[in-house]
């Protein structure tokens, strides 16, 4: 018998979902999506989690506007290189079939 303030997984709206799902990674463990194509950086000025429920919930609209805009787009080449140079820290949630990123720029590591 689950006490009455038990909430499964399957019964959390999806936004607080995505926000438990969300932390904290390295760049070195994120390689191997990045390789795949799969890792969508999301600008340090937008929310991490309202991008990913967005996403999740296909508002294609606003974020064709943001793609536009050059506030979330793949992952460079560049931009690989520089995050690989210092192991930056990253947020990241998966919103399938991408992992999206944002640097934490509020702890920078150097190699």
């Amino acid at each position: 018998m689950k006490p009455n303030n038990f909430i499964s997984g399957d019964e959390l709206p999806l936004k607080q979902k995505i926000n438990l799902e969300t932390a904290r990674i390295n760049w070195y463990e994120l390689q191997p999506y990045f390789a795949r194509g799969s890792c969508i950086y999301v600008a340090p000025e937008l929310d991490l989690v309202n991008i990913a429920h967005m996403i999740a919930a296909d508002d294609s609209a606003t974020i064709a506007l943001l793609i536009h805009e050059g506030k979330i787009s793949k992952v460079s080449d560049i931009m690989a290189q520089q995050y690989f140079d210092c192991n930056q820290p990253m947020w990241a949630v998966v919103v399938r079939p991408y992992v999206l990123i944002q640097p934490d720029n509020a702890i920078v590591r150097s190699k």
